[in-house]
């Protein structure tokens, strides 16, 4: 028993670590952009497809915890469960969509908003590098309003059943649980491309410049634990219907780990840059005082 109350006490650690650790992923690329004064190197379509899932998901965690309707809709579907959603998934998805937001507005308004300099390029090594236009790709533009009329769609069947006049029974019929389902899959396909842009960029550029590496490392050690506590509670449960009956979690967990391995990849060992004297220069020496950077650089 005293092993099991070991593992509970990991499993809640690990919990918090990578809740820590994934909210804080979403400042280096935003620091950085600033200290560079400069969105080279990186697409926009990284942070704009990241508002979309996070308002989608953010919508979806809203309905599953305040919704009376929802949550009687989740447990006439689920043999009686209450929705899984807890007060930090709502405040982690808000949290994540103010810092997609920011960090959108770099790349869309950053001449005006954030006082960019106009033309590309922080460093002068940067001015070979292909500058990614400040407005999203056709591909991301296409995915949002695909998404926009997939929502909406859902809701008008919901709107149609609903004034049928005959009561609606949630556990067959359309409702509105479906729209936060609806909202789910937005998140789902979101983080199922967001990440290809980028990748596509960097081979691009055959560098990783103006990338944060530190948002990749934080969304990888926050990816391994989060799987690693839902091994440990569905051991401690003797159930493993935690990841057979959510497999779609479990494997975007999975992807978003294989992506950022390969951004690791480009980062370290592809693209690696050796400046003066053999030594790297590195998002990591940007951290020092700006005095210190120049005799870096």
């Amino acid at each position: 028993m005293a092993n099991d109350d070991f593992l509970n006490v990991i499993s809640a650690v690990f919990g918090w670590v990578y809740f820590t650790l994934w909210s804080l992923s979403f400042y280096p690329q935003a620091l950085l952009n600033f200290r560079r004064r400069s969105t080279t190197g990186t697409t926009v379509d990284f942070p704009f497809l990241n508002v979309l899932g996070f308002t989608s998901y953010f919508a979806s965690n809203l309905a599953l915890y305040y919704s009376r309707d929802v949550r009687q809709q989740y447990a006439a579907r689920n043999s009686g469960l209450t929705p899984t959603v807890q007060f930090n998934d709502v405040v982690f998805a808000l949290h994540g969509l103010v810092l997609s937001l920011i960090t959108a507005s770099q790349y869309l308004v950053g001449t005006a908003l954030w006082r960019f300099p106009a033309t590309a390029g922080g460093h002068p090594h940067h001015h070979h590098h292909h500058s990614p236009g400040t407005r999203p790709s056709r591909f991301a533009t296409g995915l949002t309003v695909g998404a926009a009329l997939g929502v909406a769609a859902t809701y008008l069947v919901v709107r149609g059943v609903r004034s049928g006049g005959r009561p609606v029974d949630p556990a067959v019929d359309w409702c509105e649980i479906d729209v936060v389902y609806a909202l789910g899959y937005v998140k789902l396909v979101v983080t199922l491309v967001k990440y290809t842009p980028q990748l596509l960029t960097n081979i691009r550029n055959r560098s990783t410049d103006g990338w944060s590496i530190w948002q990749i490392l934080l969304d990888l050690v926050g990816g391994v634990l989060s799987i690693a506590q839902q091994g440990i509670d569905s051991y401690l449960q003797h159930d493993w219907s935690g990841i057979t009956s959510n497999p779609v979690k479990f494997g975007l967990g999975q992807l978003s780990i294989f992506f950022d391995l390969l951004f690791i990849l480009q980062h370290y060992v592809i693209y690696r840059k050796k400046s003066v004297g053999g030594h790297r220069e590195d998002e990591t020496d940007r951290l020092l005082p700006p005095g210190e950077e120049r005799r870096l650089d």
